[in-house]
């Protein structure tokens, strides 16, 4: 050997060492999986509940503004309303004959979105009065409820315009995604 070079022990990890922290690690990584998964879940739906809530607010500002009736509505185009609630919604209102379109929203794929009594009654079209007062056909107030089926607990967000005023709860719906009840 030459001059300044000792032999020493070799370094590094055995292959039991490296096996034990693998399993460590994947244990880890089980027990956290399910937690990010829910985690995701509740967020896409608080994503959508407060997408809603912008959405009115806009359609709601958007009369008064302007002075004339705005509308909310689902959209499969996002230039018509649809019939059936879906995950595109958007507000409008109509001047000199052609449609102002004030925002389209889509919401996150992974929510069901389903609609009260009041609204669905009134081909689930929420209006907005010049006096930022809301209706749903005849009635006064009309909801959309954002559900996630496969969260439990508090797995839905309601979001209701109730004489102009807009606001959520969340509530336990079922698994099925119940629908919401009208304020």
């Amino acid at each position: 050997m030459g001059q300044g070079m000792t032999k020493s022990g070799e370094q590094g990890f055995t292959i039991v060492e490296l096996m034990v922290t693998v399993a460590i690690m994947a244990i880890i990584a089980g027990i956290a999986a399910p937690s990010l998964a829910n985690l995701i879940r509740s967020n896409r739906v608080t994503s959508a509940g407060n997408e809603l809530v912008a959405l009115m607010q806009v359609a709601r500002a958007g009369a008064i503004t302007n002075r004339t009736t705005t509308t909310v509505c689902p959209s499969t185009d996002g230039a018509n309303c649809a019939a059936a609630a879906g995950n595109r919604w958007i507000a409008y209102y109509t001047k000199n004959g052609s449609n102002v379109y004030l925002r389209d929203s889509t919401l996150s794929s992974g929510v069901t979105v389903i609609t009260s009594a009041n609204l669905s009654g009134a081909s689930n079209k929420l209006t907005f009065a010049p006096n930022g007062f809301s209706a749903a056909g005849a009635n006064t107030s009309g909801t959309v409820g954002v559900c996630v089926g496969a969260l439990s607990g508090q797995n839905d967000i309601d979001v209701s315009a109730s004489v102009g005023r807009i606001s959520t709860a969340r509530r336990a719906a079922t698994s099925g995604c119940s629908a919401p009840g009208d304020n």
